[in-house]
């Protein structure tokens, strides 16, 4: 049996280990356009600021694959012919599969901003968001970062860590009031702001002008107020990235890569984990989308039992997740209301 899995991030990764673990027998390839190595993908920030370099993000030393027998393609997927069972790469050539494993992951969202195309406008999800950001560094003055979710503090830092003054906007009264009781979601926000980051509060980003050159020159907010900068950073939030299968024949999506329990897509032989899935059921307390990395972990060791006929529910148990930025340290645990 030949098991292809698109995506090397921790899901992909996750499923062709435990498919190994598994089975001795197994034809198992991971396909990436992203990277040729799995790496720490919640560690790049660090990266950028110094702390640690690309391969220090690297979990498994090169010779692991080949000793697991996992065959590694750096390819771009192009289409998903579900009824022919192959995969047709963006090179024009062709790869048959039995089962197949979607672990395509997130991209960063854009809401039809003017200007949203411009150069020196970009998001923070992948390694070549990270390399852009580098190329770009030393044209940069000042940079404005649109939303007020964990990727965008994390990139207001990176910016800060290179004395780029970064001015951070965000549509709430407060640093993630929808997710923090008032009290504490206000003592975020004067922390931010005692790193000096220029925290915007209740700002809403309105349109991107052009320096004259293609690029990105200054922001004017739905108030009217124009910031110049060199650089926007999109991160109001992300979402599956499936744009790539809409004419694959047979698939059902939503928001994700619709799922039942065991994460059977609507196809036989095809599974869907990690960012790009959406669990039809999901448990109380859990939504149907939800790209953070554990649950991705536990959706690749999930879909491996199921690949090989060990029927096993999904089940990710409570809510919880855990962040690091600036000099705070948050753990959740359960569903906290913000009220």
């Amino acid at each position: 049996m030949h098991v292809a899995i698109i995506g090397n991030g921790i899901a992909g990764v996750t499923a062709a280990r435990w498919l190994r673990k598994l089975d001795d027998d197994v034809r198992i390839t991971l396909i990436s356009a992203e990277t040729d190595y799995f790496f720490s993908r919640t560690a790049l920030m660090y990266v950028y600021m110094g702390h640690q370099r690309m391969e220090d993000l690297m979990p498994y030393e090169p010779f692991f694959w080949e000793k697991n027998r996992i065959d590694l393609k750096r390819a771009y997927v192009e289409r998903v012919l579900t009824k022919e069972q192959q995969l047709q790469f963006g090179d024009g050539t062709t790869m048959p599969y039995d089962k197949l494993v979607l672990a395509t992951g997130s991209t960063w969202n854009k809401f039809g901003w003017p200007g949203q195309d411009l150069e020196r406008v970009r998001g923070m999800v992948s390694a070549q968001d990270l390399e852009y950001l580098e190329d770009h560094t030393d044209e940069i003055e000042s940079a404005v970062v649109v939303g007020g979710g964990l990727i965008g503090i994390e990139l207001a830092e990176m910016l800060h860590s290179r004395q780029i003054p970064v001015s951070l906007l965000i549509r709430e009264g407060s640093y993630w009031s929808n997710a923090l009781p008032p009290e504490e979601s206000r003592m975020v926000s004067r922390h931010i702001k005692s790193h000096h980051i220029d925290l915007r509060e209740n700002t809403e980003l309105d349109t991107i002008h052009d320096d004259g050159t293609g690029a990105a020159g200054s922001i004017t907010t739905k108030d009217g107020e124009t910031i110049k900068c060199q650089y926007v950073g999109l991160t109001a939030g992300v979402h599956p990235n499936i744009d790539f299968l809409r004419d694959a024949d047979g698939l059902e999506l939503g928001r994700g890569i619709k799922v039942n329990s065991y994460l059977e897509t609507s196809v036989p032989n095809v599974y869907a984990i990690g960012d790009c899935a959406e669990v039809n059921d999901p448990r109380p307390g859990r939504r149907g989308v939800e790209a953070i990395w554990y649950t991705g972990r536990m959706m690749g060791e999930t879909v491996a039992y199921n690949i090989l006929g060990r029927k096993v529910g999904y089940d990710p148990g409570i809510w919880f997740n855990s962040a690091k930025f600036l000099d705070l340290e948050y753990q959740v645990y359960g569903e906290v209301p913000t009220g």
